[in-house]
């Protein structure tokens, strides 16, 4: 009886083998002739039987129509998977494993060097759609690909534009390990100028690895201290960090390459009130409006500085007892105010819903209230604006 039912099970084998390679047989043609609705229909019922049969063309062929499925033009045709590439890649790696007489590996080769524009076109789908993590895992199917024993005969170039993409969408993927990883391979293949050292710096950073962050970042500026970006990398760790004043050589050197770039002596200007050195800030800020009629941080930063100049003077007034001297600090104090007044209100013109500037306006004016009439009736217009917001 158990040899009998034994006979059957092969039998039912034998059978289920028949029906798969019909299936893979119709697969193929409706994928020759491009209806990849019946393809991937036929190969997904041909596959049902794997636990019969380990036949390596099944699997060629299901990799084939869901590569196709993914490259194809047609929304009807795309909707067919939602991981097209995944089951393409598997079941090209399971036909390299069950062809051991090597009969498909051409045919594989074939199918596993379209996978890399593939992948590529993938990653870059992810990007945009902005999944840093499915654009990372699509680059490193890329790599995984190009790495593959197949290929290694052919001597193919280093995909280094890959390694840096895979980093940057490491980097968004706040991946920082990975990042660090591509990053530095990148630099390793000399590639990515500028920026890979840059975008390094900052993931180690961002990983509390602030001393080999800085390492990588002087390293770059020295391979590359004409390249703007990695100015600004500097420019900017040092004016965030605890010792400012170490920006302006960097500000420096970077004026000097573009002497008509508001920001950086914006950024300089930021640097002296770093430093307490508001009278050169104000010049700074001024160079710098002067260089783009449109910077209106640099005018705000001008009022906060006459703002300060002001609170001094309001400090000095509380002191005083002798009434004279009292009213001539008043004076001195509402003249104080009357000079940010303009910058302020470039501003508000410059920005319209630039909120601190118009609160600012709107206290500035109820002190001055009494000084010219003109200032009650602004006062009104700012205390509504204010209001609004």
């Amino acid at each position: 009886m158990k040899k009998l039912s034994f006979i059957m099970v092969l039998l039912l084998c034998v059978s289920a083998v028949n029906a798969q390679k019909s299936k893979v047989t119709g697969a193929s043609n409706h994928l020759t002739s491009g209806k990849l609705d019946k393809a991937k229909e036929a190969i997904d019922a041909g596959m049902g039987h794997e636990k019969c049969v380990a036949w390596p063309k099944a699997y060629l062929i299901q990799g084939k129509v869901y590569q196709a499925i993914f490259e194809s033009p047609l929304p009807a045709y795309k909707g067919l998977s939602e991981t097209p590439l995944k089951v393409a890649y598997e079941a090209y790696l399971k036909c390299m494993e069950l062809d051991v007489k090597n009969k498909y590996s051409k045919a594989i080769k074939a199918q596993m060097t379209n996978l890399i524009p593939d992948y590529t076109n993938r990653a870059v789908q992810f990007y945009n759609a902005e999944d840093y993590a499915g654009a990372l895992g699509a680059f490193e199917k890329v790599l995984e690909i190009e790495n593959l024993e197949m290929f290694k005969a052919d001597k193919l170039a280093v995909d280094t534009a890959v390694i840096f993409n895979a980093g940057l969408a490491a980097q968004k993927a706040s991946n920082f390990e990975a990042a660090i990883k591509y990053y530095k391979k990148t630099i390793d293949y000399n590639y990515g100028g500028a920026k890979a050292y840059a975008y390094l710096s900052k993931v180690l950073k961002e990983s509390n690895k602030s001393e080999e962050s800085l390492t990588y970042l002087h390293k770059g500026f020295e391979l590359y201290p004409d390249d703007a970006y990695m100015l600004v990398e500097l420019i900017n760790h040092y004016l965030l960090g605890p010792n400012p004043n170490e920006a302006v050589e960097y500000l420096d050197k970077a004026l000097s390459l573009d002497p008509e770039n508001a920001s950086y002596y914006r950024a300089k200007g930021t640097v002296y009130e770093k430093t307490n050195e508001p009278e050169k800030a104000k010049e700074m800020y001024k160079i710098a409006f002067a260089k783009d009629p449109k910077d209106y941080v640099s005018q705000y930063n001008l009022g906060v500085l006459q703002l300060n100049e002001a609170e001094e003077a309001r400090k000095i007034a509380n002191d005083i007892m002798d009434q004279k001297k009292y009213d001539a600090a008043l004076k001195n104090l509402y003249a104080l105010y009357e000079k940010a007044l303009p910058y302020f209100t470039k501003v508000v013109e410059l920005k319209p819903d630039e909120e601190n500037s118009i609160s600012t306006l709107k206290e500035l004016y109820f002190k001055l209230r009494n000084e010219k009439p003109e200032y009650m009736k602004k006062y009104e217009e700012f205390k509504a604006k204010v209001d609004n917001l």
